[in-house]
């Protein structure tokens, strides 16, 4: 008798819940801006040496390390994401490196996915501006795909 309850109050929990209910891992998130970095001269990539990237009035270190690819998330609720990325970056030195501002255009899509799972959003690429300065170390930029709705395939080449 004891195991029938247990049966029927296991089935009745399990129909009772709604498949709104639970948002499942493989459910799409919010995607990263891909950023491929390649050789102006060859046009292969090319990785950059001890990269640093920093939100810019962000005292948080985003991303250190040497890489050829990376996604980087956009502001949701704006229009403009900036980013201080230097290369050849040294902790040990507070002046070390060669940084650029890259300055990230968008217009913003909110997709509603389920009660549970909530909203997701895609971008809208408008364009890139890199600041000029007197050393700039990326030397052109190429918006690949200017709709970012997945972290399939790189966004945005940099030259450098």
């Amino acid at each position: 008798m004891k195991n029938k309850i247990t049966l029927i109050c296991s089935f009745l929990f399990f129909v009772s819940c709604e498949p709104d209910d639970i948002c499942l891992s493989s459910t799409a998130d919010t995607p990263k801006m891909i950023l491929g970095f390649y050789d102006l001269n060859s046009g292969n990539l090319k990785e950059v040496n001890n990269l640093k990237i920093q939100g810019k009035n962000s005292d948080e270190i985003y991303f250190y390390q040497t890489i050829d690819s990376i996604g980087i998330p956009l502001k949701n609720l704006e229009q403009l994401t900036i980013y201080s990325l230097t290369k050849d970056y040294n902790e040990s030195s507070t002046s070390s490196g060669n940084s650029d501002q890259l300055y990230i255009n968008y217009n913003y899509n909110y997709s509603y996915i389920s009660r549970a799972c909530g909203f997701i959003i895609s971008y809208d690429l408008e364009n890139l501006i890199i600041e000029k300065d007197t050393s700039n170390w990326i030397l052109n930029t190429e918006i690949i795909k200017t709709n970012i709705s997945n972290e399939e395939n790189i966004h945005v080449k940099i030259f450098h």
